[in-house]
């Protein structure tokens, strides 16, 4: 638990639909820690995956960084950004030209997606 009992630990499916997950996005809340592991995702050849926020708040999706092809990605992106918008985003995984979105913006449709839910109490 994090300060004043708060849980600091979600994890989200990124997935196309109920029988196909293709993503776990783990994040601390503490230190607002990105972790991305592939469950089974291959980026199509010369092409790279990329994580979004997406949240009305926001008003338009957020890069959090293209997902390497190592076992896991991780990053600190999400400390540019308060607790409670990181805990009701809904997070995206588009297919851009490789080395990630050339205008900062999605290119595609969202290929998974998914929202965070408490990993322990």
């Amino acid at each position: 638990m994090g300060r004043l009992g708060q849980p600091q630990n979600f994890v989200a499916v990124l997935q196309q639909d109920a029988n196909s997950p293709a993503f776990v996005v783990s994040v601390d809340l503490a230190s607002r820690e990105l972790t991305v592991r592939p469950i089974d995702a291959v980026a199509p050849s010369g092409k790279s995956y990329e994580l979004w926020m997406i949240n009305d708040s926001l008003g338009r999706p957020r890069s959090l960084g293209v997902i390497e092809k190592a076992d896991f990605t991780q990053n600190d992106r999400l400390r540019a950004y308060p607790p409670e918008i990181v805990k009701t985003s809904l997070y995206a995984i588009t297919v851009e030209p490789a080395g990630g979105s050339p205008t900062g913006q999605p290119t595609s449709a969202p290929v998974f997606a998914g929202k965070l839910i408490q990993a322990r109490p």
